[in-house]
């Protein structure tokens, strides 16, 4: 098991490598910890973290061995897509839901560009990620038993260095 933002980066710099495919799924368990699965085709990465205050998560993860593509390739995929000026400016018009929906589904249809190309773009959509109350459970037996160790490794983290997070003041 592996601290979660070098898993994190070692995504972001796989993500940069081939921004095509990806898919984000993320929710929190009956814990409060926060779960992400990561996937990009056949690989997978389960990460599991603790906020301890509005700028920082503490976590861990591991990359999940065998794991099945999920989905069809017709599918919309996680990515970073380029919002143009004239974009913003019809962004920046809309009143009412259905022309908001139908402007984020064209947005989304576009290709994902990599992070370095997203710097030098007025604005970017992030996303899509999907949300689910209990994103680990749609794994298999082997799977939860990670999910397991890695809250209570977690939990033992937080217990010795954030434990005036969990606790009442005197």
């Amino acid at each position: 098991m592996l601290d979660s933002n070098k898993i994190r980066a070692e995504i972001a710099r796989l993500y940069d490598k081939d921004p095509q495919g990806w898919r984000v799924l993320t929710g929190r368990d009956g814990h409060g910890f926060y779960d992400l699965l990561i996937s990009h085709g056949t690989e997978a990465w389960q990460l599991k973290e603790y906020q301890v205050n509005p700028y920082k998560f503490v976590g861990l993860g591991s990359k999940l061995p065998d794991f099945p593509q999920l989905g069809d390739s017709q599918e919309m995929h996680f990515g970073l897509r380029p919002i143009g000026a004239d974009q913003m400016k019809e962004l920046a018009a809309i009143e009412d839901p259905v022309s908001m929906s139908a402007l984020a589904s064209r947005l989304l249809k576009q290709s994902p560009v990599t992070s370095n190309e997203a710097m030098n773009l007025p604005a970017i959509l992030h996303g899509p990620i999907l949300q689910s109350p209990r994103p680990i459970e749609v794994l298999s037996n082997a799977h939860t038993e990670l999910d397991e160790k890695l809250r209570k490794q977690l939990r033992q983290i937080i217990n010795h260095d954030f434990r005036y997070t969990v606790t009442p003041y005197i």
